[in-house]
């Protein structure tokens, strides 16, 4: 059993932190966050490096902090730790807590999991990361009501697990996640594509660890069923399950590259990129097939690692595998998922004719690829044909 497991189980500019719905950046101290829908900035302090943030619909709320010890803005003089900091964070709220120190990112980070009484008794877990800025630190307390810790504990998780403090590991697997699933060594595996057999190797706990993932965002998904901003709950859900799979197989992705666009080079010199997505297209209508419906509490997606071991998948499993391994060759590409078609495409910028699905207000067309058919890149089923349909769930 892995640590965390052992345990309980916005348009605005302030001071270069910069909110636009969900998504909040800092121009300052380069971090960032995609939170679930919905919260609200409900105070912000007077030296501005503070934020207090609250749901109207779930009794979580969360407060970010930046510590810099040098420059300008310093406002943490003498702390020279992320478990300096932490426990300077949650001592000011008179919390009791349990700090634990780990690398995430290449960098000493800090967690805890702490309690504290101000209006009502609270719980929730806090973590501190060393920001770009030398010297600086971002710290962040996720909390609700003692009561309702354990049923919130996903969204809370969910929360700081978005969390990016350097965009070169933007696509990895975040703080959260790599904490309580600390890597195990390498599992290798092999695969056909195009009659090339392709040996690679991803970490033994990355299949247990992407589950763990999908189990806590799907929790947070499912809070936004009857919500007006299901959409983009949905939307969020792809792009958290992106970010954590896209770093588990960058050691896949370089060796399909490597391998594969060689081929696709000589086998259409004028057009390569077409013909490698279409060898990796190809190969992921062959997987088989498998879609449990049996509960509406579990999710139906198979985690990317899990399919590159032989799991059975389903469309959407399969859409993000092709975008994960067209964005990494630097082919744009991106998801289209509906409701009213209980479907998932895949989507690629390229001049070949074929269907294809039009950026609103861009003028950029895609080819639309259907995995679940034996069929080539722009070919799709007529009754999926009403653009409207269509939600596009762009990657970062």
């Amino acid at each position: 059993m892995t640590r965390l497991k052992s345990f309980l189980v916005i348009l605005l500019l302030l001071f270069g932190v910069q909110l636009f719905a969900e998504n909040i950046s800092d121009t300052v101290y380069e971090y960032s966050l995609d939170i679930p829908e919905g919260f609200e900035l409900a105070d912000v302090a007077d030296d501005q490096m503070s934020y207090h943030f609250t749901h109207p619909n779930y009794p979580v709320q969360f407060i970010l902090k930046i510590y810099d010890t040098t420059g300008n803005y310093a406002n943490a003089s003498g702390l020279n730790s992320v478990s300096e900091v932490l426990s300077t964070a949650l001592l000011k709220l008179s919390a009791s807590m349990e700090i634990d120190r780990f690398i995430w990112n290449e960098k000493e980070c800090a967690i805890a999991d702490f309690s504290m009484t101000l209006d009502k008794k609270y719980s929730g877990w806090a973590i501190c990361a060393p920001l770009k800025k030398s010297g600086a630190y971002v710290t962040m307390l996720a909390y609700t009501t003692s009561e309702t810790r354990q049923s919130c504990n996903p969204f809370i998780m969910s929360i700081l697990n978005s969390l990016c403090t350097d965009d070169n590991y933007y696509c990895y697997p975040g703080i959260i996640i790599t904490y309580a699933f600390p890597q195990e060594g390498a599992k290798n595996f092999g695969v056909k594509i195009s009659d090339t057999l392709i040996n690679s190797s991803i970490d033994k706990s990355d299949i247990e660890a992407a589950q763990f993932v999908l189990e806590m965002e799907y929790s947070v998904l499912l809070l936004y069923a009857r919500h007006d901003l299901w959409k983009e709950a949905w939307q969020r859900y792809y792009r958290m399950i992106y970010r954590d799979s896209y770093g588990r197989l960058a050691r896949f992705s370089e060796d399909v590259i490597k391998q594969l666009y060689p081929v696709a080079k000589q086998a259409n010199p004028s057009n390569p990129e077409l013909a490698y997505a279409q060898a990796i297209l190809s190969w992921v209508q062959t997987f088989d097939y498998k879609r449990d419906n049996a509960s509406s509490s579990t999710t139906d997606f198979t985690n990317l690692p899990a399919v590159l071991c032989g799991e059975g998948n389903d469309c959407d499993s399969r859409s993000m595998l092709v975008c994960v391994l067209l964005r990494a060759a630097g082919i744009e590409s991106f998801m289209l998922i509906s409701r009213e078609y209980s479907h998932a495409m895949t989507v690629f910028e390229n001049p070949a004719p074929g269907q294809k699905y039009e950026v609103a207000g861009t003028g950029r067309e895609f080819l639309m690829g259907e995995t679940t058919a034996k069929v080539t890149w722009g070919t799709i089923a007529q009754e999926h044909a009403d653009r409207s349909k269509w939600i596009p769930v762009f990657l970062p």
